[in-house]
């Protein structure tokens, strides 16, 4: 988790500061909604364009014509996600009824959905699991990476990474000073 919060540092404290703006001078684009640490709920028959939600979560029970990102939150869809979705170490459940029209991605939580139809684009579960709770999943857009597999390449990647980013410094010449 440490290691996840390093990486992402420069993200979130855009992120972070944009929300804390918008907040903060209480001017947001109209439709859009962008929070830190206080849940969303679009309520049935209610529209919103875009959401954007750190440390919250979100509930659509209505209809979001854009984009749902979901940091350190939950996503729960009753209604209708026009865009894509994005959470990051959350879980997403998407219902029987309800409808995301594009991707779906998550990283570092679980997804679970009802229908083939719950979800149309693709969907990326990466160190969690995706689950159809009405049987077997039917369709090859659907990608669950699990936790421990997940974990191995990240380290492997930071490692590799690493060896490669080392490998330049060695080969430089040490610097001498004539006296």
């Amino acid at each position: 988790m440490t290691h996840t919060l390093r990486t992402l540092g420069p993200m979130l404290v855009l992120l972070g500061s944009l929300g804390f703006a918008s907040v903060a001078s209480g001017q947001q684009a109209t439709g859009n909604r962008t929070y830190v640490g206080q849940d969303i709920f679009i309520a049935s028959g209610q529209q919103v364009h875009n959401v954007t939600c750190l440390f919250c979560s979100v509930q659509v029970e209505g209809n979001l014509t854009g984009h749902a990102i979901v940091l350190f939150g939950n996503l729960t869809v009753t209604g209708l996600v026009q865009g894509s979705a994005t959470i990051l170490d959350g879980n997403a459940v998407i219902d029987s009824q309800a409808r995301i029209s594009g991707n779906t991605v998550v990283l570092g939580g679980n997804a679970v959905y009802e229908t083939d139809d719950s979800i149309s684009g693709n969907a990326y579960v990466l160190g969690g699991h995706l689950s159809k709770t009405g049987g077997h999943i039917a369709s090859r857009r659907r990608v669950s990476l699990n936790p421990i597999l997940f974990s191995s390449l990240a380290i492997l990647t930071f490692l590799l990474l690493a060896l490669l980013l080392a490998l330049p410094l060695r080969r430089r010449p040490a610097v001498s000073q004539a006296s």
